[in-house]
């Protein structure tokens, strides 16, 4: 499975590229924040202008975010045992749909 930013369309109310990305879970946890704190939660119109603005934000949040651990994947050590009492450390592949 890729992981997947999200992106947009360029018809401005088309989400499809957007649904079940790193961008709409970035959606939904800012939501579930603010039914915490009492606060109403994020429009979801999708005619809506701000909407669109407010996920190509997201969009570009999540996109950043995938951009740099991709980049920067040999930063990244996981430690393995390796059955004799030691460990074996490896980086990292990332399969990244729509960057």
């Amino acid at each position: 499975m890729a992981i997947r930013p999200g992106n947009l369309t360029v018809v401005p109310n088309d989400y499809t590229q957007y649904a079940g990305s790193m961008a709409e879970q970035i959606e939904i946890q800012l939501n579930a924040l603010l039914g915490l704190d009492g606060l109403p939660a994020l429009p979801g119109d999708a005619d809506d202008r701000e909407v669109r603005d407010r996920r190509r934000l997201f969009v570009a949040i999540a996109r950043g975010v995938v951009k740099h651990l991709h980049d920067n994947r040999t930063a990244i050590d996981i430690r393995v045992p390796d059955g004799e009492g030691g460990t074996v450390t490896v980086n990292p592949t990332f399969e990244i749909e729509g960057l």
